[in-house]
């Protein structure tokens, strides 16, 4: 069987040393991503990650460089996600109604302590601490392969 691929890109928004996130609920439970989603047409990565930000949370941000490849495995495709840590230029957090249609319940900035009894995608962001990721700048993190919840 082939499975189809996707390309897709997302940003790590940091501000005030809280990180912005979007929450998905599924089935009774509910999970913390960093905002992102595919690319466009021939838009670039980083096009690709501040459209998906301004789209779901109603920030404005600029994309700065990579930090992070992630690998997910769905059902129906595998999907190789490039993250960015991105700078936060303007607008209040707020779930848009595209986000709204993509089943996202919330939006907002999360500290550290907010985040130690959350499930969070990229891991990266409870793993390293939020401080930790605002200083990466040339290194990208490869993740490996995860089994997505979508």
């Amino acid at each position: 069987m082939t499975i189809a691929h996707r390309i897709a890109a997302g940003g790590i928004v940091i501000r005030e040393g809280r990180v912005l996130l979007v929450r998905y609920r599924d089935g009774k439970d509910s999970y913390l991503v960093a905002p992102g989603g595919a690319i466009e047409d021939c838009e670039s990565l980083a096009t690709a990650a501040e459209r998906e930000i301004a789209e779901e949370t109603g920030v404005k941000c600029a994309a700065l460089w990579p930090v992070m490849i992630e690998n997910l495995r769905a059902s129906r495709y595998q999907m190789v996600k490039v993250w960015y840590l991105c700078d936060c230029i303007d607008g209040a957090a707020s779930c848009m109604a595209p986000a709204k249609e993509e089943g996202i319940i919330e939006v907002g900035w999360y500290g550290d302590s907010e985040l130690e009894n959350e499930t969070v995608y990229p891991e990266i962001i409870k793993t390293l601490k939020i401080a930790a990721i605002s200083r990466l700048k040339s290194e990208i993190i490869d993740h490996g392969v995860r089994r997505a919840r979508f």
